[in-house]
């Protein structure tokens, strides 16, 4: 501090300043003066408050990671909660082009960059070399010479198109026979007279091979049949039994479901909002039903525990035979009843007052009628060709209740664009068309030589009829 005291008495001694000059004035200089500034909403606390100690415990917690995750366990069919979540918040991140010196990667790029460096090494000195050799010294040694690593060569090559070939060939017509005769009345009669006796001689030679048969029998045929005993393990009264054993064990494997599934809820619900979980309660099974699809679906109105489900095929490429079966929810592990049919099953429908009777349409264009209570695998009624049977699809089979006349009708729709009525007579099935769906297009559109649109129909898929009138 001694040489700058004796500075400021130089300073002193010296010249003074005048009056009118101003201190100069640094930045860096500390301020003599200290402001202090308190916030309008500082929180006035007491000395006790001031002196008291706080501690703090800091975490690596994640305070944003969420602490409700459920997931679903497979081993324990439940949704359990996470017990660990991951913590970890990436803050920054930036990808760098640094390779660690003894990686692979830096390896190969020191290896790639020394090869390069060779390289234009031993290209400046061959053209060091062909400098001298243009001013007369020796020429180098042509065995020596780098390899072009760009020299390629591009090879095409085309292929000869087989050429065309018509071959056709003509057969020879049918040898034809041209033929007349005449018909008149008693050439009928003499036919027709010649045909019954033909057919009462041929029932009296039935009847003599039956009296010969009865002779040649012995005295102890010809007594009363004894009554055979009904096998007591293939039985009616057994096979019911055994019926009703099967729905126990079922609904005892199955009593969980059958008694708490009206009260089941998915905890993982309360955090999705407008979405909920299905609960899955029987898998009904038929290895008959296999590679075929499920086509149609319909309720018993009278048995509630019954349903029918119609297999059919959705590739309309490949089609197969449909299959029928009566599923229900007192036995899913095997159908009550089960029905064939020759073409893919479609459409399905319960009467509403008659619930044994079966309406079905199928790929084809057929429409039948089961009793699932006969044990026969054929309908009652089928439609055939001869009597309106439909020509494409059959999509939807609809019953209507009894009427007055106490008749059993339902319509159906079909993708040949009938609406068709059919009645259950007493030995067949009688249709009645109802409407036909046609195509309508616009008059001042359509080509007036065009006469491809007017007999087109449109394809039916469905109907519904109206509950408050008849109107379909």
């Amino acid at each position: 501090m001694a040489p700058k005291k004796a500075t400021l008495k130089k300073k002193d001694e010296g010249e003074a300043p005048p009056a009118s000059s101003t201190p100069a004035f640094d930045a860096y200089d500390m301020q003599p003066t200290k402001e202090v500034r308190k916030p309008d909403n500082q929180v006035v606390l007491n000395d006790k408050q001031l002196n008291e100690e706080v501690t703090k415990q800091l975490t690596a917690n994640n305070p944003n990671a969420p602490t409700n995750v459920a997931r679903f366990s497979m081993k324990e069919k439940q949704y359990k909660f996470e017990p660990m979540v991951d913590q970890l918040v990436m803050h920054y991140a930036c990808d760098g082009y640094l390779l660690h010196k003894g990686g692979d990667d830096a390896k190969r790029q020191m290896d790639l960059e020394r090869m390069e460096n060779e390289a234009m090494a031993d290209f400046d000195k061959l053209a060091a070399t062909q400098g001298e050799g243009d001013d007369g010294a020796e020429a180098p040694d042509d065995s020596k010479q780098l390899r072009n690593q760009f020299n390629f060569s591009e090879r095409a090559a085309q292929t000869v198109n087989n050429p065309m070939r018509d071959r056709m060939s003509a057969t020879e017509p049918p040898a034809t026979n041209t033929f007349n005769t005449s018909c008149t009345q008693w050439e009928i009669y003499d036919a027709y007279m010649e045909d019954q006796q033909r057919i009462t001689l041929q029932k009296e030679m039935q009847k003599k091979a039956k009296i010969k048969e009865a002779d040649k029998k012995p005295e102890d045929d010809k007594a009363p049949p004894k009554e055979k005993k009904q096998d007591l393990m293939h039985g009616v009264t057994m096979t019911k039994a055994v019926k009703v054993m099967e729905r126990m064990v079922n609904q005892n494997s199955y009593d969980d479901i059958a008694q708490d599934f009206k009260y089941w809820e998915d905890q993982s619900d309360q955090f999705r909002e407008g979405e909920g979980t299905l609960l899955p309660l029987w898998k009904f099974y038929n290895e008959r039903a296999k590679r075929r699809h499920v086509t149609a679906i319909a309720w018993n109105p009278e048995y509630l525990d019954l349903f029918a489900v119609g297999y059919g095929s959705l590739d309309f490429i490949k089609q197969m035979s449909g299959l029928i079966c009566c599923y229900s929810l007192k036995n899913p592990s095997h159908p009550e009843y089960t029905f064939t049919t020759d073409s893919g099953v479609m459409c399905l429908d319960f009467h509403p007052q008659h619930s044994s009777l079966l309406a079905v349409g199928l790929y084809d264009g057929t429409v039948m009628v089961y009793d699932v209570r006969n044990k026969v695998n054929r309908p009652i009624r089928q439609c055939t060709v001869k009597n309106g049977k439909h020509t494409d699809p059959v999509w939807q089979v609809s019953w209507q209740e009894e009427d007055l006349s106490k008749e059993l009708n339902f319509f159906s729709v079909s993708s040949d664009g009938r609406v068709t009525l059919w009645t259950m007579s007493k030995s067949e099935l009688v249709y009645q068309d109802v409407m036909e769906l046609k195509l309508v297009s616009n008059a001042t559109d359509r080509d007036p030589d065009d006469d491809t649109t007017l007999g087109s129909l449109a394809g039916g898929g469905c109907f519904d009829f109206n509950k408050n009138s008849e109107h379909l």
